[in-house]
């Protein structure tokens, strides 16, 4: 996590990520252009209203030239991150064929998601649901994104959605079809009674 007293917040974090990570002259679906998914400092904690996950990256639709652009998402995907520990992915380079990032605590693995390329947004979490569990909770693209559609969406659960710049079609450029994520170890707060 980058210091917190210089770079409050999701937006700040990856914005210092893209700042020093993707250079002039990248293309929004190039290997070398990053997606940063991150939850912020009061992401899973009681506070109200701090669900939301920041994402950034080189944005598709960008004119007249693809810009470093940030949209956000609800739900429970950011929460069950920072459960497992993280407060950001960064996301770089291309896999060889379809994938998925699981994330259970500390195993990372990449898996196999030829089986689910093609498939809808929706599809793929129950599917995904069905192979891992109901707690699991998965961000990923439809076949828009694996397309690179310009304005593809990255979709949580049935409401929650990255709909702004194409940023699906920046993970379908990676074959990423989702991120999946479980985490067991909760957000410690230093002054819980304080902080109620």
């Amino acid at each position: 996590t980058p210091d917190v007293t210089k770079w409050l917040g999701s937006r700040g974090w990856n914005a210092l990520i893209g700042w020093n990570e993707v250079g002039p002259g990248v293309d929004p679906y190039d290997a070398e252009n990053r997606i940063v998914f991150s939850a912020g400092p009061l992401v899973g904690t009681p506070a109200p209203t701090s669900g939301r996950v920041a994402i950034s990256t080189l944005m598709p639709r960008g004119y007249p030239t693809p810009m470093w652009s940030t949209a956000t998402m609800g739900g429970y995907w950011g929460a069950e991150l920072k459960y497992a520990g993280y407060d950001s992915i960064i996301v770089q380079g291309q896999a060889d064929s379809p994938c998925y990032l699981l994330i259970e605590d500390d195993k990372v693995p990449l898996q196999d998601a030829s089986d689910l390329w093609g498939k809808g947004i929706h599809a793929t979490q129950q599917i995904l649901k069905e192979r891992h569990s109901k707690q699991h909770q998965i961000a990923g693209i439809g076949p828009a994104g694996e397309n690179r559609v310009r304005f593809a969406s990255i979709v949580h659960r049935l409401k929650n959605a990255v709909g702004n710049g194409g940023f699906g079609g920046v993970m379908g450029a990676k074959n990423l079809k989702a991120i999946v994520v479980r985490g067991t170890r909760g957000v410690a707060i230093a002054d819980p009674d304080g902080f109620m």
